[in-house]
């Protein structure tokens, strides 16, 4: 066979979709449901600015950019585990290190929310703090849903029972929207609601 014959084969192997069709499929309409919330917390915001930074000011900027830095360390070592599987070596350390991120930003995000409920700030408080416990509230259940898909990757590494490439890469891709999702809500709960 020549070169020439080999060569789109190739091609269409180093640009196909990473992940199953049907995995970009949950991750649009689970991202369509956030969009729903982030839409109606910036209409809120708009109807109401002066009170949302009044509310917001009692929330801490660094432990969102902590945990903002702790979630984009974890999602590149999970690309440099994706990459490794895919070189034939054992990811295993590397997702080890995604998921002492993710239990470093659940413990963060847990510290957050027992200083806020202690200052007498909780979910029916103000709209400011029913978006931020609902908004933070779903994205930890994302963190954690996360970190049992990157445990279940480890898992089957460890035992010798590896999983796909595909299989890794919806982990990957999960985390990632994990992270994205994280960026947004940081971006609008901790840095825009102050202005």
């Amino acid at each position: 066979m020549s070169k020439t014959d080999t060569a789109p084969s190739e091609s269409a192997t180093h640009t196909r979709l990473p992940a199953e069709a049907p995995f970009w499929g949950f991750v649009f309409a689970d991202m369509t449901v956030f969009a729903g919330f982030f839409i109606a917390y910036l209409w809120e915001f708009g109807s109401d600015r002066s009170g949302f930074a009044r509310e917001a000011a009692h929330v801490s900027v660094w432990p969102g950019l902590i945990n903002t830095l702790i979630l984009l360390a974890s999602s590149y070592a999970v690309v440099l585990a994706v990459r490794a599987q895919r070189a034939g070596s054992d990811p295993s350390t590397l997702i080890a290190w995604a998921l002492g991120g993710a239990a470093c930003f659940a413990v963060i995000k847990i510290t957050e929310y027992s200083v806020e409920i202690a200052g007498d700030h909780t979910l029916t408080s103000s709209t400011f703090f029913t978006y931020y416990f609902v908004l933070t509230g779903l994205h930890l259940m994302h963190v954690a849903i996360g970190s049992v898909l990157l445990m279940t990757w480890r898992h089957g590494q460890r035992t010798g029972r590896k999983q796909s490439i595909r299989f890794a890469e919806c982990c990957a891709g999960y985390w990632h929207m994990v992270d994205l999702l994280w960026l947004v809500i940081f971006s609008l709960v901790y840095i825009g609601s102050h202005t």
